[in-house]
């Protein structure tokens, strides 16, 4: 019996981890954190239930969503290999050690154990190119681009002449600093497709565009907060705003770019060979002797825009430090470009403006994402043409008899 479960990230954004267990080997795609104290991650014990031996762990990219916990889920199982692409292993590195450093704010030295588990499992990493297959007994698995963001990889699994295509979070579309997915050509007899916009109507979206935006914002001598997720998005903002000054929509004024980005940045740099610092874009400075908030304050003075983590202004980040100063002023501007969980400070502030009467400054949601929209998912399913499909990652409607949910055994 072939079947696959999902542990966490069914019916959820957030905490995905995928047990297939098909040609009688036992594979885990995924295992990510959500952004929920209470329930950080899947349960190891009822992974450890379900598959007291695994086989193989593969990690589709580097967002924590993903991959945040799967120093958890690889102590079980000391003797299973974990297969990524290599750029996925080289931001693995610093976005779950970030992670973690995250989770115990205020309690660093509990941190101890769980780092130690992080680099036994990093020890585990087998590196692996896209379209180079892996054997594991009678099963085949294949990674393929799935644009996104750096390394991101789809999966391909074949047995007992059965194929299936996990998209992992894809996007068809190229951006600036990655290529759009590439979709196999054979034959797929099962596609679990992720369904982050499948059902959302996505907002309208603004009348002027982000640059435009922003034009208008430093115009008025305004200074601008874009809160960006770390991998990913920062790049592909950084590049948006280097190529507007660069073309004169965006005038040349000075960028900082804080937080986890800086590090992100640097890996994207020798892997893609694109630089993303220049004269008028650089690293945020530190300022020795002073406290962070000092910093920032000190950095808001001496820069129009800044470009920092966490996209979601989550409490206690840098962008959220830099929200509290710029949100002071009226001619400023908090500028939103994607996803926002219901449990983040960037969502309350979004939909109950009123309630954050220091927040005087504009705010503006620009919709600049990763991962397909309706459209493209549905060019996916039709491109493929599977015999069955299977929504995983995202929020469904009531009717919606294709979505897996958490814990659902999902028969193929």
């Amino acid at each position: 019996m072939d079947i696959m479960i999902p542990l966490g990230g069914g019916n959820e954004i957030g905490a995905s981890a995928y047990l297939y267990m098909v040609g009688g080997k036992k594979i885990l795609i995924d295992f990510g954190i959500r952004f929920d104290q209470r329930y950080p991650y899947p349960e190891p014990e009822f992974l450890k239930t379900l598959a007291p031996q695994l086989d193989a762990i593969i990690l589709t990219h580097a967002h924590i969503d993903h991959c945040g916990a799967f120093h958890i889920a690889s102590a079980l199982y000391p003797d299973t290999p974990v297969y990524t692409t290599f750029e996925t292993a080289e931001l693995l590195s610093v976005m779950v050690e970030d992670a973690i450093k995250v989770r115990y704010i205020g309690k660093e030295e509990s941190a101890s154990n769980e780092y130690k588990l992080f680099d036994e499992a990093f020890l585990r990493i087998e590196r692996k190119r896209f379209f180079s297959p892996i054997n594991i007994g009678g099963v085949e698995i294949t990674l393929y681009p799935a644009g996104h963001i750096l390394g991101a990889a789809a999966v391909l699994l074949k047995w007992d002449e059965k194929v299936l295509f996990h998209t992992g979070d894809i996007s068809l579309k190229d951006q600036i600093t990655v290529k759009g997915a590439v979709l196999p050509e054979e034959r797929v007899n099962f596609l679990v497709m992720e369904s982050t916009y499948y059902y959302k109507k996505l907002e309208k979206e603004p009348e002027e565009k982000l640059e435009e935006s922003i034009k208008r914002i430093l115009e008025r001598r305004g200074k601008i907060l874009i809160p960006v997720f770390a991998l990913g998005r920062a790049q592909e903002i950084i590049s948006l705003i280097k190529n507007g000054i660069k073309k004169g929509t965006i005038p040349p004024v000075n960028v900082y770019v804080d937080g986890l980005a800086r590090e992100i940045c640097n890996i994207y740099e020798h892997n893609i060979d694109r630089e993303f610092f220049n004269f008028f874009i650089q690293p945020a400075p530190g300022y020795e002797g002073l406290s962070f908030e000092e910093a920032c304050e000190e950095n808001i003075r001496e820069a129009d825009i800044i470009i920092s983590t966490s996209g979601m202004l989550m409490e206690n980040t840098p962008s959220y430090i830099y929200a509290k100063i710029i949100g002071k002023k009226e001619k400023n501007g908090i500028i939103f470009s994607g996803y926002l969980s219901e449990e983040s400070f960037g969502y309350r502030l979004i939909k109950n403006r009123k309630q954050f009467k220091q927040f005087k400054c504009e705010i503006l949601k620009h919709h600049i994402s990763a991962h397909s929209k309706r459209e493209e998912l549905e060019k996916i399913k039709n491109t493929l043409n599977p015999e069955k499909l299977i929504l995983i990652h995202g929020y469904p409607g009531k009717n919606s008899r294709e979505h897996a949910s958490n814990r659902e055994v999902v028969h193929l």
